[in-house]
């Protein structure tokens, strides 16, 4: 996978893979646990959730702007993760203070901001002025990485969660509290990868001040730093509508997980919630994976065919060994996501290679207007899946009588994963490239600030989950997703002018 890639990318990866796993287990909880800790509504909820990811993804403006300046990508990635430990450290003390989880969660922000974006630069950087599909790809596996971290999150929140109940005179927020600790050892480890390997990326680890390195970008005419200027910041505005969009996976679709899914279920589908069930699912399908595309190489065919063996010996084993009537932690339903993108990002890639060949690859500001689209078709999904539930905070027990299959939400998850990949590791790509040289950090922080503002509008929107019909809060999102692919449309022409 890391084939003709710098060798700083798995090192970057890692890293980015063990930050998202820490970040991803606290977010698969953090609505559950406010609800549960301190008996806030929905509204209440939603509306702290959205402003918390907004201070998360706007904040990497400023840590752009610090490492460019003054400490480099490196350190500042450092000091950042450092923060972020502590910060999910904090959370995990119990407290019926809002006040100190406010002040854990201003802590979280904080260490994002430093973190999140200059990794990303990290990896532009490590590409030079290489081939703008190279680029792309590298973004692309850099994604994986993310979306590694993320997968495994929501079974280990789940998962710690049912063990210190089980185990321990713990209530349902303690349990939550323990979600948060294993997000801070997540990133004592994603801290112990960047630092002990340092050596693989330190090429692309410098201050964009700094004269002696300008040699690495091109010279930019003033009319030139303007254009990409107002191109990076059209497609900033554009994105907003997607991740107000892609972050109810943590608001709104999680409580639609939790009140308006099936939580009893047969065999086949407790597979999919089961870990060990699941990864021979994944065993069976990337075996023959390996096997349909070995081309020859009997290495390769034996060992895909060696984990399809394993994999559907493992499912007969669980299949046996599973209820007929087996109950599912909603919070499992953030693992979909990132799954699909581990499996569909080879895909993805294959794809775009393969119309690269053809001449006939879109350009990155092309496939973000395409993400918009299925962004749009995602919550059509949602909508055929609202049809006859009402608002869940009008019926007795704040639970809905009325559930549907959990393969309504998985199907949109599915989805959604689709446009993602359209959009976000292009997007990346698109900022490295486009961005004037000693702009990076702060222009990549720019990404994660119209992230910001669309968090922001998904925990602000949320209001209207509680108040309008389902199927009224999921074509809110359809519109504003087709807009954003029309807004794509209309300034296409000088958004990809802006890359030559």
């Amino acid at each position: 996978m890391f084939k003709k890639h710098p060798k700083g990318l798995a090192v970057l990866f890692f890293t980015e893979m063990w930050e998202r796993f820490g970040f991803y287990t606290m977010l698969a909880i953090f609505i559950y646990y406010m609800q549960a800790n301190f008996g806030w509504d929905a509204a209440t909820a939603t509306n702290v959730y959205g402003i918390f990811l907004a201070g998360v993804y706007f904040t990497p403006i400023l840590g752009g702007w610090i490492a460019d300046n003054f400490l480099g990508y490196g350190k500042t990635i450092s000091l950042g993760a450092i923060i972020l430990a502590a910060g999910y450290a904090m959370m995990a003390i119990p407290t019926q203070s809002p006040m100190t989880l406010y002040i854990a969660l201003a802590i979280v922000c904080v260490g994002n901001g430093l973190f999140k974006a200059n990794i990303s630069v990290l990896v532009g950087n490590l590409y030079g002025h290489a081939e703008g599909s190279l680029k792309d790809a590298g973004y692309n596996i850099f994604y994986m990485g993310i979306n590694i971290g993320a997968f495994y999150a929501p079974m280990a929140a789940a998962g710690i969660r049912r063990f210190v109940m089980e185990n321990f005179d713990f209530t349902l927020a303690n349990g939550y509290n323990a979600g948060f600790a294993i997000a801070a050892l997540g990133m004592i480890i994603s801290l112990l990868i960047f630092y002990f390997f340092r050596k693989q990326y330190a090429s692309a680890d410098y201050k964009a001040k700094d004269k002696k390195d300008e040699v690495r970008d091109l010279v930019l005419t003033k009319e030139q730093e303007k254009e990409r200027i107002v191109a990076l910041i059209t497609i900033f505005f554009i994105v907003i509508f997607f991740w107000m969009a892609f972050h109810q996976n943590g608001s709104a679709l999680s409580l639609f997980a939790r009140d308006y899914t099936h939580q009893i279920v047969g065999k086949i589908t407790a597979l999919l919630f089961d870990v060990i069930g699941l990864h021979a699912l994944l065993a069976v399908l990337l075996g023959s994976a390996a096997a349909i595309t070995s081309k020859g190489s009997w290495k390769k065919l034996g060992l895909g065919l060696f984990f399809v063996a394993a994999g559907i010996a493992v499912i007969i084993f669980k299949m046996n060994t599973l209820s007929d009537v087996n109950e599912i932690a909603p919070e499992q339903f953030q693992s979909f996501n990132p799954m699909f993108i581990v499996l569909l990002t080879p895909l993805v890639v294959g794809w775009f290679a393969f119309l690269n060949k053809k001449g006939k690859e879109p350009s990155s500001p092309a496939k973000i207007g395409i993400g918009m689209l299925v962004t749009a078709a995602a919550y059509i999904v949602m909508i055929f899946a609202a049809q006859g539930l009402m608002p869940v905070h009008s019926l007795e027990g704040g639970r809905s009588l009325l559930t549907v299959s959990p393969y309504w939400l998985i199907t949109t998850y599915f989805t959604l994963t689709i446009a993602e990949l359209h959009l976000s590791p292009m997007g990346l790509s698109f900022v490295s490239k486009v961005a004037p040289p000693k702009m990076k950090g702060l222009m990549m922080g720019g990404w994660f600030g119209a992230t910001a503002v669309g968090n922001y509008l998904s925990g602000f929107v949320g209001r209207f989950y509680q108040n309008w019909e389902l199927w009224q809060f999921f074509l809110l999102l359809v519109v504003t997703s087709i807009f954003a692919a029309l807004l794509v449309k209309v300034f296409l022409k000088k958004l990809k002018h802006a890359t030559r």
